[in-house]
């Protein structure tokens, strides 16, 4: 007998990022979503069950652009350092977990060590 998995694309993402040594969980500006900080600065949020939102910044999405664009899964948004990532399958749950590992190469650097923005999600639900 096969058991399926009734678990969510982003419950599944939760999952993994638990596991995680560089992050922690944390509650979203928002309040209505779960999310994974590294040190104090959110980097993950997971606004629904297949939808998450990413903090790569500004070069990294420079860089990756052509990539992130033509991958489709993965929405930027113009002026944004968030990019959000459509969880519908498991391929999309393995690019959000490589973007997660690029993410926490671009907020561990010296240079960075900004606090960053808040998510595009979380702004809306403050205005």
């Amino acid at each position: 007998m096969t058991l399926m998995n009734t678990a969510s694309f982003a419950d599944r993402v939760a999952d993994q990022l638990r596991g995680w040594p560089a992050l922690s969980v944390c509650p979203v500006d928002s309040g209505t979503s779960s999310g994974f900080a590294l040190d104090t600065h959110q980097i993950v949020h997971l606004h629904s069950a297949n939808e998450a939102e990413l903090y790569l910044t500004w070069p990294v999405i420079q860089r990756m652009h052509k990539v992130l664009r033509g991958s489709g899964q993965v929405m930027l948004v113009p002026g944004e350092e968030w990019v959000r990532v459509h969880l519908d399958s498991d391929s999309d749950v393995r690019v959000l977990m490589s973007l997660v590992s690029v993410a926490i190469q671009a907020n561990v650097q010296p240079e960075r060590r900004r606090r960053p923005s808040p998510c595009p999600k979380s702004r809306l639900a403050t205005v």
